[in-house]
């Protein structure tokens, strides 16, 4: 079972955390607070909380009492969409169903699927500023080939669309990097601008959805495999020259069975999926620049408030087939 990483300043708040979060917290809950370089050249010191593989399913509403109490006020340098304050950031966590719920019949065949057809079948490009998606073999779904990028949302904001919000890009550049420091509910305006500009109904992908086209029908902990092994993607040890710096361009690493790029690692993307029933928390998948290579695994699953807005945080799209 995975938990994301945390990482807070050197001090002795931070060690009576650890030892109160495992008392005052439920098994399947953790506290969390992004990593930065900043954070590292403070030496900062990452405190780590882990549960049993056999822990109970139980998640009631104790939850958010639990939370509470294990917040921690994190100073981060996030960039002009974290209000310029402190970030006290909480993540709320449960561990997925196993990954063979999420496979398909015939795994490796699927990867033989032509990327020609892919695109004649609802893969090509609606429009000059849209998304390329590409449909999932055997389902009737298409998805992102890529994260949305800043040029995407970019040219949303330049048609007046998209609230006429403009995220910060931490100075890493926009262009082809994906789109961050948008929260769900930016996302579901951009949704709405490209599904009025094109006639089509596009929208966030579901948790499973989301699973399915990271996964491309392989059975391993990563779509490459069981290790994480070297430049293979962007996180906290994978090995890239974005590791732990800043997000990779989209479409820096090789793309799974499905064509699909960046499905683990450089931005967490969110779905459409509600947490616990809970439609005001939106939950999100596959790892960012700045986190552990665990925490890319389709059985780590995770929450934000929908309107969080975080510089590891973006989205891909997704378009229901006929």
């Amino acid at each position: 079972m995975e938990f994301m990483k945390s990482v807070y300043p050197r001090s002795r708040f931070a060690l009576i955390f650890v030892v109160s979060a495992i008392f005052l917290t439920p098994a399947k809950v953790s506290a969390f607070a992004a990593s930065s370089v900043a954070g590292r050249a403070d030496n900062a010191l990452n405190a780590k909380t882990s549960v049993s593989e056999n822990s109970s399913s139980k998640f009631e509403s104790s939850v958010d009492e639990a939370l509470l109490l294990a917040n921690l006020d994190v100073s981060e340098k996030t960039g002009e969409n974290d209000d310029k304050e402190k970030s006290s950031e909480t993540f709320g966590k449960e561990i997925g169903i196993a990954d063979g719920l999420f496979q398909e019949n015939g795994t490796q065949r699927l990867a033989q699927f032509d990327q020609k057809d892919r695109q004649e079948n609802e893969g090509s490009k609606a429009c000059a500023v849209c998304p390329e998606m590409v449909s999932i073999p055997g389902h009737k779904f298409a998805i992102g080939k890529y994260a949305v990028t800043f040029n995407e949302w970019d040219a949303c904001v330049a048609a007046g669309g998209c609230g006429a919000y403009v995220p910060s890009d931490n100075g890493w550049g926009r262009g082809n990097r994906p789109v961050v420091n948008v929260s769900w509910e930016d996302a579901q305006a951009y949704i709405r601008w490209l599904s009025d500009k094109t006639g089509k109904h596009y929208r966030l992908p579901t948790e499973e959805e989301w699973k399915i086209a990271a996964l491309a029908g392989s059975t391993t902990a990563y779509y490459w495999g069981n290790d994480v092994g070297r430049n293979n993607a962007n996180c906290d040890g994978c090995g890239s020259e974005w590791d732990n710096r800043r997000t990779a361009p989209v479409g820096s690493f090789k793309p799974n069975a499905f064509g699909l790029y960046d499905m683990m690692g450089n931005v967490w993307q969110w779905t459409d999926t509600c947490w616990q029933g809970n439609c005001a928390k939106r939950m999100f998948f596959g790892g960012s620049w700045n986190h552990r290579p665990q925490d890319m695994r389709t059985t780590t699953r995770n929450w934000f408030n929908t309107n969080k807005r975080m510089r590891y945080l973006g989205f891909r799209l997704a378009r229901t087939l006929p």
